[in-house]
């Protein structure tokens, strides 16, 4: 478990543990310090550019604005009308649009892929490597194995704009969107999911507002997670990826619960080749198994949603690197972190194409 303290607290919160026999570490000695100086570079380094400009300044060399990766997407679009489009899924708490980018080759008979990012608003790493992946998944589309073009891709890097905005002017830490009750704003988006929502009482999603946890009055009581593209979709998924960090895992269903999912074999050996194809990368280890198995309960997310109410069966929650920054991951981390991650996500399409040709007990719907 991670806690941030106020410096003229560290202290007494330092005695108290040590009182209680606590083991702890300091993996962050100042936060504030480490805040400045990436939001100095920001500044420095990217000014805000108009939209004419964003073709050619897009990179995976720094966090970018919600303007320039829409413009992003548009730009995409533009450049490769025969095999993408923008579509609006929906609207945020305060109006912004949401996102997504399909990417599909017309074929009536491909699967479904979904990948979405900054979900909780502060992860911006998942937002860099959601874009990388569209960038090169279109830009080498035809170099790209039958395991990747017969699938529809439907990709939405900012599941949560007001949020991800809100970093960037305001609280570079913020997790929840911008949602009010009473006196209190935002709710956790993934704990607002119907599956299994309220589960496990103030342990797996927290009913007071002013908790970082909060689940909302209600199942899909915010705009952004009733955005519900894959239902309104013709398409049929078989993999639903929601990008987090930091931690370095690669989970699935339960969250809500410590039972195993009908299909845990399946799903470790799919996040196992992904796995595999990280660390062969560059070196970095994630783990593979059950959101209980590896983090805590979390009842009300959206792959335990997207396994047991969309019927997709490889349903993932990817958490990023960050073990040591958490969730202020270096800039210098994005292409690195996104090159491995690209190499998981394509691995893990040829393991699904190969085990549904090869095996007659594919989980992957008919």
């Amino acid at each position: 478990m991670d806690i941030m303290v106020e410096g003229s607290r560290a202290a007494q919160v330092s005695g108290m543990l040590h009182e209680r026999e606590i083991p702890y570490s300091i993996a962050i000695g100042d936060v504030r310090a480490m805040l400045e100086r990436e939001q100095g570079a920001t500044v420095t380094k990217m000014p805000r550019i108009n939209s004419a400009d964003i073709r050619h300044n897009i990179d995976w060399k720094h966090y970018h604005r919600l303007d320039v990766i829409y413009a992003f997407l548009e730009n995409l679009a533009a450049d490769y009308p025969y095999l993408c489009s923008v579509i609006i899924i929906g609207k945020s708490t305060e109006g912004r649009d949401i996102k997504m980018l399909k990417v599909s080759n017309g074929n009536k008979d491909n699967m479904g892929v979904w990948l979405d990012g900054s979900i909780h608003p502060r992860e911006w790493i998942t937002t860099a490597v959601v874009t990388y992946i569209a960038d090169r998944l279109v830009r080498t589309y035809q170099d790209q194995p039958d395991s990747v073009t017969n699938k529809d891709w439907y990709i939405v890097p900012v599941l949560n704009p007001d949020g991800y905005e809100y970093t960037h002017t305001h609280d570079r830490m913020w997790r929840k969107n911008r949602a009010k009750y009473g006196e209190c704003i935002g709710v956790d988006l993934n704990r607002n999911f119907s599956y299994g929502w309220g589960e496990k009482g103030e342990e797996g999603s927290s009913e007071d507002p002013g908790n970082i946890f909060f689940r909302g009055p209600k199942p899909f009581s915010e705009p952004e997670t009733a955005a519900r593209a894959i239902t309104d979709s013709d398409s049929s998924f078989k993999v639903f990826l929601s990008f987090h960090s930091y931690g370095e895992v690669i989970i699935f269903p339960w969250g809500y619960t410590g039972d195993p999912c009908p299909d845990y074999v399946d799903l470790l050996e799919g996040g196992t080749a992904m796995a595999k194809a990280i660390y062969q990368t560059n070196g970095h280890t994630y783990k593979v198994g059950s959101t209980k198995d590896l983090m805590y309960f979390a009842a009300g997310t959206s792959t335990d949603w997207s396994y047991a109410v969309a019927n997709i069966p490889y349903s993932y929650m990817i958490e990023l690197r960050g073990k040591t920054h958490r969730f202020l991951l270096p800039k210098e981390e994005i292409i690195s972190t996104s090159v491995e991650v690209l190499n998981g996500v394509l691995s893990l399409m040829d393991f699904i194409d190969k085990k549904c040709r090869s095996s007659q007990s594919c989980v992957c719907p008919k």
